[in-house]
């Protein structure tokens, strides 16, 4: 699981698991690792500042507060 703030939004913190395609929900945060805000997560550390492209051109800024890797 990851908790992020989102930096544009007042400091709003979000958490998400990455998952697999197949396992991806997202009306539960459950985020495939295709997705855009699953790929701009990947590979980061905590406090690292991510910067995730969206389809329409926009970007979200989030902030990766905790990272929590179950087995």
């Amino acid at each position: 699981m990851v908790t992020v703030t989102d930096k544009a939004k007042k400091g709003k913190t979000l958490t998400y698991s990455i998952v697999g395609s197949t396992e991806a929900d997202p009306s539960a945060n459950r985020l495939s690792n295709e997705s855009p805000v699953g790929k701009a997560l990947l590979g980061h550390k905590r406090n690292d500042v991510v910067d995730v492209p969206l389809p329409n051109g926009k970007k979200l800024h989030y902030k990766i507060t905790k990272i929590d890797v179950g087995l």
